[in-house]
């Protein structure tokens, strides 16, 4: 039991249990120095996903990777980083010495032997820590391009939406160049069975925020409004609508599809939620009387709430 203490944290964190996490800290604190690398990052995972942010154990954790930073792996950094960007814990000796190792593993390295999947960890997770550390944050974007260019990084769906993401909080803008490789890349997210409607709506602000109008990004959205539409929820429709009509798209069958949607889920919505999903059709011109029938019955829906209460 004691020496997997790792393992039972990551299940609470899987089950998101977080009382019987709290009563295992003790434990914790006192097997860190026997624990690898691997094991403090499973850990401090179960902690943060189950949103336990004691600052003692934490410190705890921090003390032994800024000690034994050299033996923690990509993964395992990437583990860390994730865990304190969900917990936001912003301690500037236990980032430096995090960020300094993983210059250390991939400055002047062939990315071969990397995983997307940890870059775009830390590239997420970091961005969120230290969102003005501009210099760290571009040469890791270049490395993540490099590896899309030279096609020696396989990217996930997850992976690259969230590229897109951060991209788009930064205060300065990529040059062409990374544009062009994050476009192409993104050229066939539509065929990766794990993009959702969450992704959809992510990927559709980055583009928006960005104000990248190339067809590459912006069709994977397109296609998969018109294969997965009539699962949106009523805020990622909405969004959706707005793009839509903010980006001229005209294609019938993902319109179809929206107002197919919006008729079943536009209740959800609430009355200034209703009125933006009403302008997008109007924007659009792809509204007609049965959409707009349904829409201002859900506005008088919505009034009567407001004005009586539910019931």
């Amino acid at each position: 039991f004691q020496d997997s203490v790792h393992l039972l944290l990551h299940r609470y964190g899987v089950l998101g249990y977080a009382p019987a996490v709290w009563r295992l800290l003790p434990l914790l604190r006192a097997r860190l120095p026997l624990m690898s690398p691997k094991q403090i990052a499973l850990s401090a995972w179960g902690l943060a996903r189950t949103l336990v942010n004691d600052p003692e154990t934490w410190d705890s954790l921090g003390d032994q990777l800024r000690q034994r930073a050299e033996d923690f792996n990509l993964t395992d950094l990437a583990m860390i980083a994730w865990a304190w960007a969900t917990i936001d814990r912003v301690s500037p000796a236990e980032l430096v010495a995090l960020k300094q190792e993983v210059r250390s593993r991939l400055m002047g390295k062939v990315l071969e032997g990397a995983s997307s999947h940890d870059l775009c960890m830390l590239f997420k997770a970091l961005a969120k820590l230290t969102p003005d550390d501009n210099r760290f944050h571009q040469w890791l974007l270049l490395l993540l391009v490099e590896g899309m260019a030279s096609q020696s990084l396989s990217f996930t769906a997850q992976g690259l939406v969230g590229t897109w993401s951060v991209v788009a909080t930064f205060r300065w803008r990529p040059g062409p160049d990374v544009m062009e490789a994050l476009c192409e890349d993104t050229r066939m997210l539509r065929l990766d069975h794990t993009f959702n409607q969450d992704m959809a709506v992510e990927l559709a602000q980055a583009l928006v925020k960005l104000d990248v109008s190339d067809a590459r990004p912006t069709y994977q959205i397109v296609d998969f409004v018109g294969r997965k539409g009539l699962s949106l929820r009523g805020d990622a429709l909405l969004i959706l609508a707005e793009f839509f009509a903010l980006r001229g798209i005209s294609d019938e069958l993902a319109w179809k599809r929206i107002g197919m949607r919006a008729q079943q889920r536009g209740i959800d919505l609430r009355r200034a939620e209703l009125d933006r999903l009403i302008n997008a059709f109007k924007r659009s011109g792809k509204g007609n009387q049965r959409v707009y029938g349904m829409m201002d019955l859900f506005v008088k829906i919505r009034e009567d709430q407001d004005k009586y209460g539910t019931a």
